[in-house]
C-alpha cells in the first residue's frame, strides 16, 4: 500500500530538518540523530513504577530500567527488552515512552537493559552482554514481580538481532530458559549482498537505508568472517530447531523486511511456533514513534500474543491442582 499518511508527515518532517544519512556521519553524530528520535514520541505515560538497576555483564555491570505496570490477575510475564539503535546508538531514553505504553497495555514487567555499543564494543560484546542480562533478569523475576516461568526476552532493530542471538546462546549454552521472543523489525543477516527484494525496493528514501545498514554492520562486526556468525546473524544459523516461540513484526516501507519474514518461515520449517506481521504503509521506526495508529496497533497485537501464550486460567489450573 502506499505510505501512511503518519510515515509521510515524518519523513517531511526530516527532509525541513535536513536531517544528513546515518552512513554520512561520524558515530557520534548518528548518537545524536537518533536520540533526536524522542522528539516525535509524544508526552511520557504515566506507570506505576519505573526503577534504574544494575547487572552484572562480561564487562561490568549494565545499566537496567524495570518498569512495573498495575497489577493484572495471574502471573505477569518478565519481558528484557533490548533497544535499537544499528548496535551504535540507541538507549534505555530512547525506547522510554515506547516502553512505558507497551508495558501498561500488556500488563508484562518490561526490564530495558543497556548493553555495550559499537564501534567501542563489537561483536560478540554486545550480544554477550544480551544473554547475560537475561540471565541475571530472569534470576531476579520474582523479585521484580514476575514469573521466571513466562520470560520472554524482545528487542527492535539492532535490538531485534540482539534478542534473537540470546534465544540462540541460551539454546546452545543449556538455559536459561526462554518462554518467547519478540523482534520488532529486526536485523537479522548483513547487509552487504542482501539477496532479499525489501533491501533492493527501499534502498533509499525511508530513513533506514541500505547504505546505513551497511555502515551499521561495519561497525558492529570485527571481521568479514562474522558476517555468517550465527549469535551475528541469527538468519544464517544452520539450525533453529529448539528455539522459543516468536512474535515478528515487520514495516512494509524497510529493508530488513523481507529478512524477517524469511526468519519466521526459518523458524516454521524447524518447529518453532512463529508468527510473522507486517505492518503495511510504515517506516522502520514505526514502534519508536509511539503515538502512531501502527505503534498502538502493534501494543494491541503484542498483548494478544502474550495472553496467548500464557493464559491466566492455566496458571491458575496450575496452582489449584
Amino acid at each position: 500500500m502506499s505510505l501512511h499518511p503518519q510515515a509521510e508527515a515524518f519523513l517531511e518532517q526530516l527532509a525541513r530538518l535536513r536531517m544528513p544519512a546515518f552512513e554520512s556521519v561520524d558515530v557520534p553524530t548518528i548518537r545524536e540523530l537518533m536520540g533526536g528520535l524522542r522528539q516525535a514520541q509524544g508526552a511520557p505515560e504515566p506507570i506505576t513504577s519505573i526503577t534504574d538497576t544494575q547487572v552484572p555483564g562480561p564487562a561490568g555491570k549494565l545499566p537496567v530500567r524495570v518498569y512495573q505496570p498495575s497489577a493484572r490477575p495471574g502471573p505477569r510475564p518478565l519481558m528484557v527488552f533490548f533497544h535499537g539503535g544499528g548496535w551504535v546508538a540507541g538507549d534505555v531514553e530512547l525506547v522510554d515512552r515506547p516502553l512505558r505504553k507497551l508495558a501498561n497495555a500488556s500488563g508484562a514487567v518490561v526490564a530495558s537493559v543497556e548493553y555495550r555499543r559499537a564501534p567501542e564494543t563489537q561483536f560478540p560484546g554486545p550480544a554477550e552482554d544480551a544473554y547475560a542480562a537475561i540471565g541475571a533478569l530472569a534470576e531476579r523475576a520474582e523479585e521484580l514481580g514476575a514469573d521466571p516461568a513466562r520470560l520472554v526476552v524482545a528487542g527492535e532493530s539492532a535490538g531485534g538481532n540482539l534478542a534473537a542471538a540470546a534465544c540462540l546462546m541460551s539454546r546452545d549454552r543449556g538455559g536459561p530458559a526462554i518462554a518467547a521472543q519478540l523482534l520488532i523489525c529486526p536485523s537479522l543477516a548483513p547487509a552487504a549482498d542482501s539477496p532479499f527484494a525489501s533491501y533492493r525496493q527501499y534502498a533509499t528514501g525511508y530513513l533506514n537505508t541500505r547504505a546505513a545498514m551497511a555502515h551499521f554492520w561495519d561497525l558492529y562486526l570485527r571481521s568479514p568472517q562474522d558476517r555468517s556468525h550465527p549469535y551475528a546473524a541469527p538468519l544464517l544459523a544452520s539450525e533453529h530447531t529448539g528455539l522459543p516461540p516468536a512474535l515478528i513484526l515487520s514495516a512494509e516501507y524497510d529493508p530488513l523486511r523481507d529478512e524477517a519474514a524469511a526468519y519466521g518461515q526459518h523458524l516454521r520449517t524447524s518447529g518453532v511456533p512463529s508468527t510473522v506481521r507486517r505492518y503495511d504503509g510504515v517506516l522502520h521506526v514505526f514502534f519508536l514513534l509511539c503515538e502512531s495508529s501502527a505503534a498502538a496497533r502493534a501494543r494491541t497485537d503484542i498483548t494478544a500474543w502474550l495472553r496467548a501464550r500464557f493464559p491466566a486460567e492455566d496458571a491458575h489450573r496450575h496452582r489449584t491442582a
